[in-house]
């Protein structure tokens, strides 16, 4: 990851002037020490100097390493402040931040040399203490904390000033303080509009009528756009934004098109009017479409006949590559146009458009007022950071995020880092930091830290996108060596010159494939033959292929062969073996002069290999590689980088092409000039979007499988007890395959669609691989059986959570009570659930004792919210489930996840609100539902809270101190 990583720090020293900034660490200082180093005649012993200066921080504590980097970083230029930077990130904090406090020996009264008095106090009170005040203010209660004797029996004492510190500090994720500030963000955000609206708003001033307009005003796009996520508090918003921007780009089209036109320079004769002219007859009441590059009209040869193509011209917006507009197409409204060409993958880049609405306008200034590299430098040595990457290496289930996110900020330093004097990276990395905030402090809120993390990307994506770190070779070079990573057994012919890779970025996972698609069937004769492979064709080429099989245009081939390595509706266990052993039986007849056989796989989905094995990529590539080293196959990985390349943050609307050939084989030469083609006219690595892919790729490709892994286990947990099935029976559902977090889902009553629409705490997304659990409704068939299914796309919440979100829904589909292991008496109609059944069902938990069913002991109470919520969505009548949720409230929570309980306590306040009553288990419910929801929403319901004839019991009076204090 850094240029310092293969330099050693051993026998480098530090400057002379290095003592005196440990003393008084400042400007002067520290200039000292940058003088020093700058001049060194020697350019490597200056380096390694600066690497051992990054390690000799990370001894110190997070305060002190991140105040004193900052402050070196500041007064170094050139290399070396490239060095310090890298070398810092490649260097943890050397203490744990929450670890406890060292002993430290009781101060010697009798040798007043022994000991610094100033520095360690003895907190053994004096003999008289007078009476603590009845309040105090915000600042240290001294008195207070005095009278605590934590002496430990003698034999530690603790330093008075660092538990101030502890308590007070800001800065230091171990601290209350740092908690107090992070509470108040989010309530301040939780009032607010979306957090990225607000980002828009702030850096408006900052952007306007410069090149990085469109950066900012594509926050909160990136992220798919939830169908049910609010659109206020933490998470993303944007009126550009689609569900599945390769399917749905039209319903916001008609924006784009609108701020392409009216958007750039006030000169409509240059460059913005040639544009707005290309775009006259575009968008939902045009006839012209606009496609991914000019390349789509060849592609269209394998679905159209050579009289409509010849009729139809691609002219691209600017230059010779890139979005273009397809005209001609109005002449022929019988062809399914929109279907066409989702299948073909031609949906132009969201990004590039973006961009294109600064056509004419003019560079940012530079800001010599900021140093982004002092603030990416304090950002990664902060409390918080190194907070962030303990979590990382612990067993939750945020762990995988938190690395994740490590790893993503720490590529930060990669290449020449941030562009140092920009104002929009500079706030976009303050901007950071307060989410990383929130990260840390919600660990055990994996619902909340993981929408922080949404909203990182967008930040992270602008301060790559404005250095413009990556080119195109970049991405070549990183995704070589992934695959060889990956797939080590081929590394031997790779490096050997007798395997050639090629990678090329394309618009999405689907322009992947039918690109691959169009190069294997366009460099073949076209004799026609019959295809012996159908079974085992990638579902989603479904139109195209079944086109090619009818003989309707380009026939098909029995030598190419379109599969996936693991299907996104899993139903059976893939088999990579078995997909190697049909290859190689067509290859096998393959004769001198034919052209190779053409497999075309779907990479998407990646399954982290068991410790020791081998994974599904490596089980392929190894087992045909002397296949394709010998000329005789062309291997064609297609893989989209909106699923976990992308670390379900969000849609980056980019897939890779990846072809492996026999090197200088003439056969192939054809196909790998047609990849080559296809990628210059699509020119995306050298726009915006393709700095944020390679990042990620080149930072986080381990991190996918990692998350892949993690979001599997709640998968298998789900199916096995949150919503078991019987597993042969494909009419209820899908098995857990192993390795894949995805599993369908049906109902035998009630619309299974409807019932998850009714999930309030559930995305819904038209894709997969989010870090918070989704689902995605109409599937038609699971495992060829068909009915109407609903795949749930399980994220990185805590097992307690699975729980809340399924257990009810489960076991109530089948009629299943807690604790049966098969379904009794009649069917719950699900599509008039009734209070009695979910009394029946909580009646059976009640009966289960905890050594029956350790899983049921363990989330007894979270089975119970599971009951609440669901009943409170499904239950015709809110009153009807209001007892229900008074007894919920009138005893503790349990293991009940704050999500869940701040959604039941919204549901009985709102309800109540206008008629609290004055009975005391009602009253004493709505306290606790009172303290349980955030300050802002529960000042909102205070407001409305009818407390006239609540009565004077204890729950009253708590009741409307808590409104009282609220309203305030």
């Amino acid at each position: 990851m850094s240029i310092m990583s293969g330099e050693s720090s051993a026998g480098a020293a530090l400057p002379r002037s290095w003592k005196a900034f440990v003393a008084l660490p400042d400007e002067s200082t520290a200039g000292a020490v940058a003088q020093e180093l700058e001049k060194d005649p020697s350019p490597a012993n200056a380096l390694a100097s600066v690497k051992l200066i990054a390690e000799t921080l990370a001894q110190r504590s997070a305060r002190e390493r991140s105040t004193m980097s900052e402050l070196i970083v500041r007064q170094l230029m050139g290399d070396l402040a490239r060095g310090f930077m890298k070398a810092t990130a490649a260097v943890r904090l050397a203490h744990l931040v929450r670890e406890a406090p060292k002993e430290q020996p009781v101060p010697r009264h009798d040798d007043p040399h022994g000991d610094d008095l100033l520095h360690t106090l003895d907190l053994l009170g004096p003999k008289s203490k007078p009476a603590p005040p009845e309040k105090t203010d915000k600042s240290p209660d001294w008195e207070t904390l005095d009278a605590l004797d934590l002496a430990a029996a003698g034999k530690v004492t603790v330093d008075l000033v660092e538990l101030a510190r502890r308590v007070e500090d800001e800065s230091d994720a171990s601290s209350v303080g740092h908690l107090r500030v992070v509470l108040d963000l989010l309530d301040s955000i939780g009032v607010k509009a979306a957090y990225s609206k607000g980002r828009r708003e702030e850096l408006g001033d900052i952007v306007r009528g410069t090149t990085q307009e469109h950066l900012v005003a594509q926050m909160g796009f990136r992220a798919a756009k939830s169908q049910r996520s609010s659109l206020t508090g933490l998470s993303t918003q944007n009126e550009l934004a689609a569900s599945y921007w390769r399917t749905n780009f039209r319903d916001t089209l008609d924006e784009f098109v609108k701020k392409l036109k009216g958007g750039g320079a006030s000169d409509q004769h240059g460059a913005l009017g040639e544009l707005a002219e290309k775009l006259k007859k575009v968008g939902r009441s045009g006839t012209d479409i606009l496609v991914s590059s000019p390349r789509v009209l060849r592609k269209l040869e394998m679905v159209l006949g050579p009289d409509v193509l010849e009729k139809l011209t691609v002219t691209p917006l600017v230059g010779k590559s890139g979005v273009s507009v397809l005209s001609g197409t109005g002449a022929y409204t019988k062809i399914e146009w929109d279907k066409i060409l989702y299948e073909l993958g031609a949906t132009p880049s969201a990004y590039q458009l973006y961009e294109l609405m600064d056509t004419g306008k003019t560079p940012p200034s530079t800001n010599f007022t900021v140093d982004t590299r002092a603030d990416l430098v304090r950002l990664i040595t902060g409390s918080p950071f190194s907070r962030l990457q303990e979590i990382a290496r612990e067993k939750r289930e945020i762990a995988p995020v938190c690395a994740m996110v490590e790893h993503l900020v720490l590529g930060l330093t990669d290449q020449l880092g941030p562009k140092r004097f920009d104002a929009l990276t500079a706030n976009a990395l303050r901007s950071l930091s307060r989410l990383l905030d929130i990260v840390v402090e919600n660990v055990d809120n994996p619902t909340v830290a993981m929408r922080a993390v949404d909203l990182m990307m967008d930040e992270i994506a602008v301060v790559v996108a404005v250095a413009k770190y990556y080119n195109w070779t970049d991405y070549r070079t990183t995704m070589r060596a992934i695959l060889l990573e990956r797939a080590p057994g081929i590394a031997k012919p790779v490096e050997g010159d007798k395997i050639q890779i090629d990678s090329h970025l394309t618009t999405s996972g689907m322009d992947a494939i039918a690109t691959a698609l169009h190069i294997a069937l366009s460099s073949r004769d076209r004799e026609e033959v019959s295809r012996s492979t159908e079974t085992i064709d990638y579902y989603e080429t479904a139109f195209l292929l079944g086109k090619l099989k009818k003989g309707e245009k380009v026939t098909p081939h029995k030598d190419v062969l379109v599969a996936a390595l693991n299907p996104s509706t899993p139903a059976f266990a893939p088999s990579p073996e078995k997909l190697v052993t049909d290859v190689l039986q067509s290859v096998n007849t393959h004769k001198k002069g034919d052209a190779p056989f053409a497999l075309i796989i779907d990479t998407t989905i990646e399954i982290a290999p068991k410790q020791g094995g081998k994974s599904q990529t490596e089980i392929v590539l190894d087992g045909l590689k002397d296949a394709v080293a010998a000329g005789a196959l062309e291997v064609f990985l297609c893989k989209s980088f909106q699923k976990y390349a992308s670390f379900g943050t969000g849609k980056v609307a980019a897939g890779d092409l990846t072809v492996l050939s026999a090197k200088g084989n003439l056969g192939s030469a054809s196909a790998r000039a047609e990849a080559l083609l296809q990628d210059l006219s699509l020119d995306l690595a050298g726009h915006d979007e393709a700095q944020l892919v390679m990042h990620m790729l080149r930072h986080g490709h381990r991190d996918e499988l990692a998350l892949m892994r993690s979001a599997a286990v709640n998968a298998r947990f789900v199916d096995e007890f949150c919503w078991p099935i019987d597993k042969t029976d494909l009419r209820q559902g899908t098995p857990y395959v192993e390795g894949i977090p995805l599993i369908l889902r049906t109902t035998p009553t009630g619309d299974v669609d409807k019932l998850f629409q009714k999930l309030q705490m559930i995305d819904k997304r038209d894709s997969f691989s989010f870090l918070r659990t989704s689902f995605v409704g109409g599937i038609p068939s699971a495992g060829g059986v068909e009915g109407k299914y609903v795949r749930i796309n399980t994220g990185h919440e805590s097992k307690a959570t699975m729980v809340e979100y399924f257990y009810a829904f489960g076991h109530l589909a089948l009629n299943t009570p807690p604790g049966a292991k098969k379904p009794e008496g009649t069917k719950v109609d699900l599509g008039a659930l009734t209070m009695d059944v979910v009394k029946e069902h909580l009646v059976a938990l009640g009966d289960v004792r905890d050594d029956q069913d350790p899983l049921i002991a363990k989330y007894r109470d979270n089975i119970v919210a599971s009951y609440c919520a669901f009943a409170l969505q499904n239950v015709m009548g809110k009153g009807n489930v209001m007892p229900l949720l008074v007894e919920f409230f009138t005893r503790p929570a349990g293991s009940v996840t704050i999500e869940t309980q701040r959604c039941l306590a919204d549901e009985l306040l709102t309800f109540k609100a206008k008629n609290p009553g004055s009975d005391p288990a009602v009253l004493a419910a709505l306290c606790r539902a009172a303290v349980v929801l955030a300050p802002w929403r529960f000042k909102a319901i205070a407001a409305t809270l009818k407390l006239d004839a609540v009565g004077e019991s204890k729950g009253a009076k708590q009741l409307r101190e808590l409104v009282a204090r609220a309203v305030k």
